[in-house]
């Protein structure tokens, strides 16, 4: 564990003004859309949530957090509305196609070697400029 915790976090400088950049969402809520699979107790898969999703789709598996304010509003976790705005305000370009939701787990050996690439993989795929991390 204290060898995860100690690993370097990158950082990349943006090269573009925000209101030239895609952007893409990357969460570790357990956020799901409405018909699709939940996630499980320590479940290592992510889902993909298109862009265009109703956020009152959205929802969020219970047990490691309190999500009952994001059954309220899905933003406080899963703010796909709130990067809207900023695209229609002009402050952003766009956003990705899709947005990614990662299930809860406590296998954090397993999360960094091999989910992690398999995430990055996709976002890398989505060409996003920024991704926007939220947790639950």
């Amino acid at each position: 564990m204290l060898e995860i915790s100690r690993s370097c976090i990158p950082y990349t400088p943006l090269r573009r003004e925000l209101k030239e950049s895609r952007i893409a969402l990357v969460s570790t809520s357990g956020a799901y859309v409405e018909g699709t699979q939940p996630f499980t107790d320590n479940d290592l898969s992510f889902r993909l949530v298109p862009a265009d999703t109703n956020t009152r789709k959205i929802h969020f598996v219970p047990g490691h957090f309190d999500t009952s304010k994001g059954a309220e509003d899905a933003n406080i976790m899963f703010p796909l509305d709130r990067l809207r705005d900023l695209v229609t305000r002009g402050e952003v370009r766009t956003l990705a196609d899709q947005h990614v939701s990662m299930g809860l787990t406590t296998e954090l050996r397993r999360l960094k070697e091999t989910v992690s690439w398999d995430i990055a993989e996709t976002v890398m795929k989505m060409r996003p400029d920024v991704v926007v991390l939220t947790g639950g």
